[in-house]
């Protein structure tokens, strides 16, 4: 009897799991956070579920526990995995879902605990976990300097991260977030443009053994530099696939991972950046790649056998066309320029973030969002001139 599933659905990370399932003949049930999640413009879905804004994790909770005995759920949000990960006592006996041991996914949430976890495993970039003056942390790390959020639980920057450049942006840094300094953790740049950076979507089953593993190579970020993939080809990686083998062995690690890299020139080595317990914003493009990692999640938990022997397929682009073209305009790369680095692998196979021809509307929904976003921009401009 086939069991059934739920994603708990956010953005780009739920729409894509749910189509890699859709390909293996599962309609999921998905459960959203809001009623513009662009899975509920989705075909796929055998039934859709918004949480209300107030009370959303009790919802979450009823919703859960009414489903029948023994259903899958995979989570495709931080907020989601620190969900089920708080309420594991609960639900377990209820539902299936794959997370690595509370301890070690608690770890994987917050990055102070997290860099102290990992710095005994892998090469990382300098890190300070704990904040108290510019003049200490200036001892520490030599700038450019990263700031980031602890946690999702921790937003308190206004944006994914800040960049501070010199002596100057320390200073007002410490000024302005003097009362939340524990909410935020300290790291050198590792300096090199955003091809350098590279990431592995794998699988790990009950012993903590590497199922399929896909790399791709990052080729530009949204926001620039210091964002998430916007650009990207499939490569395939040796070094940084046994990077992430050691580590989900290390950690102990069960189900799906998101490891990212930076390659650091100076001294030729892949510095760990980041574990994000889940399947991640380009799973769709590890399945348009040969390694179905939402596939193996519901494969592992239905008792069926894996395939330790996937091979990727490389040579494959990624693109988020309206966010990487505005953000490398904001970032000052000339239009042409922009226009001839796709024109370099128009030949290419490409995976677009929304667009598939055969569910459609979320593309279309997307590109009224993009285009309204785009005619109030330049309305704006107008006004200012």
């Amino acid at each position: 009897m086939t069991a059934m599933v739920v994603v708990l659905s956010a953005g780009p990370n739920g729409l894509g799991v749910t189509r890699s399932l859709y390909l293996i003949g599962v309609r999921p049930i998905v459960i959203s956070r809001a009623p513009d999640d662009v899975i509920n413009f989705s075909r796929l879905p055998s039934e859709k579920i918004v949480l209300p804004r107030e009370n959303s994790t009790e919802f979450l909770q009823q919703q859960l526990l009414k489903l029948p005995q023994g259903t899958i759920v995979i989570p495709t949000s931080d907020w989601f995995v620190s969900f089920l990960a708080e309420n594991d006592d609960m639900l377990i006996a209820h539902i299936r879902f794959l997370l690595p041991s509370p301890d070690i996914t608690t770890m994987l949430i917050d990055k102070a605990l997290e860099t102290k976890k990992i710095a005994a495993i892998l090469p990382l970039p300098p890190t300070v976990q704990k904040l108290t003056n510019s003049a200490d942390l200036l001892e520490v790390l030599k700038l450019p300097i990263i700031i980031k959020p602890r946690s999702h639980q921790h937003m308190v920057l206004n944006s994914k991260n800040r960049i501070l450049n010199n002596p100057l942006d320390v200073q007002q840094f410490f000024q302005q977030f003097s009362t939340v300094l524990g909410q935020l953790i300290a790291q050198e740049v590792i300096l090199g443009d955003d091809s350098c950076q590279w990431v592995c979507n794998c699988f790990f089953d009950y012993d903590s053994e590497l199922v399929q593993a896909f790399s791709f190579n990052r080729l530009r970020l949204s926001p620039s530099h210091y964002g998430v993939t916007s650009y990207a080809i499939s490569q395939y990686n040796a070094e940084v696939i046994a990077l992430s083998k050691k580590l989900g062995k290390a950690l102990g690690y069960v189900g799906a991972a998101m490891l990212e890299f930076k390659f650091d020139v100076r001294d030729g080595t892949y510095k760990y950046i980041e574990l994000n317990p889940r399947l991640g914003m380009c799973n769709y493009f590890d399945t348009r790649c040969g390694v179905n990692n939402a596939a193996a999640y519901y494969q592992l938990l239905s008792q069926q056998s894996l395939n330790y022997n996937v091979q990727m397929k490389s040579g494959v682009v990624f693109l988020s066309l309206y966010e990487d073209f505005l953000s490398r305009r904001k970032d000052g790369e000339h239009t042409v320029r922009i226009v001839i680095d796709y024109l370099r692998n128009v030949f290419k196979p490409h995976v677009f973030i929304y667009h598939v021809w055969w569910d459609a509307k979320p593309s279309i929904h997307m590109l009224k969002i993009q285009l309204k976003r785009l005619f109030n921009a330049l309305v704006n401009k107008v006004k200012v001139h």
